[in-house]
């Protein structure tokens, strides 16, 4: 993400909080203990500072001060596809103090590694899903395919020897390139980076030809013509970019990821503490200049239940877990 849509980013988070208190009713502000939050609490992510995750969590961050009297830190624990930031949290004791600002890619950590110190469903508390954006292929200057056809016919001809990035193994955009490659019949090769910024400044830089990852954060450099999306991962089009093809259109039809983000705790987290924060995050998403600013990033806002987000993980889990035990889908040791 660059520096001047990080700036306005922030710059809105932070005007949204100013008018946030007056949007939750009394009833909600009461409906947690009155010693909540008592100090700053943190948001927790496992990627790196300066992409999509890291964004996210400093929107709800910036929501705290005005709503809860407390400020929010945000802190991010990368590594492993974000497992790092992850078993962190499932280890935090869950008294409100300690949040997960969680991603997609946490849904395919329990088929991707043969054992993991937490259980990725039964050890969090789902507080709201968040906003949600579809992965794309986007090629860079060192790139000779100039759409998607192109570049599956590339990779046939001369397997692995297309470099492509991600935000790490195990994470999100690693698992939908994957599945691409098992459903196409193609074989890339895989430079893992730890998230954040790195993976569009290496495509930029011309350091790989390609890399798989969200939409959000990439929108200023598509529209700058630093890079070019190939297509989106969706099973529709995106509307921020409607002349950016599906891949369900062109060579894989049925194939449907996108990336989704969430706000979540620990096991056992307080219901009162959970509906607190479940009506401060519908009414951030329900703010026009919130909705523009996911826009910024090629998102949408998808703003839920506690409990429709818990069983959205429990199904989006058991879905990816067995994608990557049917594609014999698993990192590097």
């Amino acid at each position: 993400m660059s520096p001047t849509l990080l700036h306005r980013l922030a710059a809105a988070a932070l005007a949204s909080a100013s008018l946030l208190f007056a949007a939750v009713p009394a009833a909600a502000q009461g409906g947690a203990p009155s010693s909540w939050p008592s100090k700053p609490v943190r948001i927790i992510h496992g990627f790196t500072s300066g992409g999509p995750v890291d964004a996210l969590a400093r929107l709800v961050a910036a929501q705290f001060p005005e709503q809860f009297g407390q400020q929010a830190v945000v802190e991010g624990k990368p590594g492993a596809g974000g497992t790092i930031g992850a078993n962190y949290v499932a280890k935090a004791e869950p008294d409100g103090y300690t949040l997960f600002l969680m991603a997609s890619g946490h849904s395919a950590a329990p088929g991707l590694y043969k054992s993991l110190p937490f259980d990725a469903v039964n050890d969090f508390t789902m507080v709201s899903m968040v906003a949600r954006s579809p992965f794309a292929i986007i090629a860079g200057p060192a790139a000779k395919a100039g759409s998607i056809q192109e570049l599956v016919a590339q990779a046939k001809a001369q397997p692995n020897s297309i470099d492509y990035g991600s935000g790490g193994t195990g994470s999100g955009m690693h698992l939908a390139a994957v599945l691409f490659q098992a459903r196409a019949g193609v074989q890339f090769t895989h430079v893992p980076y730890k998230g954040g910024s790195a993976p569009a400044l290496a495509v930029m830089g011309g350091e790989v030809p390609i890399i798989f990852t969200s939409l959000a954060g990439m929108s200023s450099h598509i529209e700058s013509g630093k890079v070019k999306p190939l297509a989106v991962t969706s099973r529709t089009r995106f509307a921020a970019f409607p002349e950016v093809p599906t891949v369900a259109e062109t060579v894989l039809p049925d194939f449907d990821v996108s990336a989704w983000y969430a706000l979540a705790g620990p096991k056992n987290l307080p219901p009162a503490i959970v509906a607190k924060l479940n009506e401060m995050v519908q009414a951030t998403l329900r703010r026009p200049e919130i909705v523009q600013t996911l826009k910024l990033q090629a998102a949408e806002p998808w703003p839920t239940s506690a409990r429709e987000a818990q069983a959205f993980l429990a199904t989006d889990v058991a879905r990816w877990t067995k994608v990557v035990r049917d594609e014999n889908i698993a990192p590097p040791n």
